[in-house]
């Protein structure tokens, strides 16, 4: 006869397959991560979101067990817009225990009507499990992480993680600052400033600047990664680019990964947060740089502001618009587009609107009843505002943690002050969101 063993949690058992006739319904079983999935789903009908938060797995690989786990009629599927929801079907449960007790109890046949008794555990076995240490220690190169200083990062954070920054220089009534995290200006001067009437410029970083911090890395055989502002928000991104091309002609075998972040504020600081996770991981600064590739496309960023006169500086809106919008009390709703680029989502009248309108953006993007591991709220100098939104936020969904971030001025120049911002992960692309609803 033949035998397939499986490990089912603290049980190895066997499975009699020459008497299991419906191999669908033997492949549902077969795996331990759809066990998993069968073990939450017994507690009432669940998400894909949810399933793949607590399976810890991608959405491809979801989306994979649950086809085998609907084809053999185990689960069901039901759609409720976009969203999928999955519950174990009756004659699931009574596959369940009928397979349960024979897996246990080898010799006799298959009946999937006949409920199961309790099961005894055998001794357990424990997989071997590596420390987050060990694998540290086997990355073969550690790396070094570096931002520039549009990523909005509590200070504390940066010096924690040893997180190196590149200065965005800015020129607030015409003095010339190389911002480092309000290392010569406070937050509360800057955007005070801006109120009385002072104007504030940025520029980019340039590419000798990229050149000398590349050269440090690649003279000491060092790897390094760079995540950088979006590439169609400020030409910092070539400049790296343009640097890259030079060091490599010098150092070409250098491990320099510079990752256009495809974002602004916050959403480079999550991806930063993301990067960090991974190196403690063991990931490389190679493998780290590919899995942001990925990752940066389910990034969110979705904000209002308050003046919308600084809009118009920036060349995003028409005088006329700007001064009509202003005296209507027209609050636009802005979003980070698949490329990088700002855009139009929406249209409030007066703040509160505006503040509902910025969550509704989230709804829209992140599945009913989701767990948010991680919420970034930038603002310029409006933290009541701040933490209105993350109430109104936490009143639909489960947050975990919560960041409250004065915004640099980097970006700070741009929106002006009275800017607040959403920032959040979501297992849809912004491409797909955009698909979804604006196309």
């Amino acid at each position: 006869m033949c035998y397939t063993h499986i490990e089912i949690f603290r049980y190895e058992v066997r499975a009699l397959t020459t008497h299991y006739g419906n191999s669908k319904v033997f492949m549902a079983f077969c795996d331990v991560t759809r066990l998993r999935i069968l073990e939450l789903l017994r507690k009432g009908e669940k998400s894909a979101t949810f399933l793949r938060e607590k399976v810890d797995a991608g959405q491809s690989t979801i989306s994979h067990h649950m086809k085998i786990l609907v084809e053999s009629g185990v689960v069901l599927a039901r759609k409720q817009g976009k969203w999928t929801f999955y519950s174990i079907s009756k004659s699931g449960v009574q596959y369940a225990s009928g397979l349960l007790r024979y897996l246990t109890s080898a010799n006799k046949p298959y009946e999937p009507a006949e409920l199961a008794e309790p099961i005894e555990p055998i001794e357990e076995k424990k997989p071997i499990e590596k420390t987050k240490e060990q694998r540290r220690s086997e990355t073969l190169r550690p790396f070094t992480i570096v931002v520039d200083t549009s990523c909005d990062l509590h200070p504390e954070f940066i010096e924690e993680h040893d997180i190196k920054m590149m200065p965005i220089p800015f020129v607030l009534d015409g003095v010339e600052h190389s911002e480092g995290y309000w290392q010569d200006i406070t937050g509360k001067e800057f955007y005070d400033a801006l109120r009385k009437g002072g104007t504030a410029k940025t520029s980019q970083i340039n590419p000798d600047a990229f050149v000398n911090a590349y050269t440090e890395y690649a003279e000491q055989d060092k790897d390094a990664l760079f995540i950088i502002l979006s590439g169609c928000l400020s030409a910092t991104h070539q400049s790296s680019l343009i640097a890259l091309t030079d060091i490599k002609e010098k150092y070409p075998n250098c491990n320099i990964y510079p990752v256009d972040s495809i974002a602004a504020t916050s959403v480079g600081g999550l991806l930063t947060m993301l990067a960090v996770e991974k190196r403690n991981e063991g990931y490389s600064a190679e493998e780290t740089a590919a899995y942001l590739e990925h990752k940066k496309h389910s990034l969110f960023g979705v904000f209002t502001v308050d003046d919308l006169m600084y809009l118009h500086r920036g060349g995003r809106l028409s005088k006329l618009s700007a001064v009509g919008g202003s005296i209507l009390g027209i609050k636009p709703i802005l979003g980070i587009q698949p490329d990088g680029s700002l855009g139009l989502k929406e249209k409030a009248r007066g703040r509160d609107a505006a503040l509902k309108l910025l969550v509704s953006q989230m709804e829209r993007s992140v599945a009913p009843g989701s767990t948010i591991d991680k919420l970034l709220i930038p603002h310029t100098d409006c933290e009541e505002d701040a933490q209105k939104l993350a109430k109104l936020v936490k009143e639909t969904f489960d947050v975990r943690n919560t960041d409250i971030i004065l915004m640099g001025p980097v970006i700070g120049a741009h929106v002006g002050p009275g800017t607040v911002a959403l920032v959040y992960e979501s297992d849809l692309t912004r491409e797909e969101f955009e698909t979804e609803y604006y196309s």
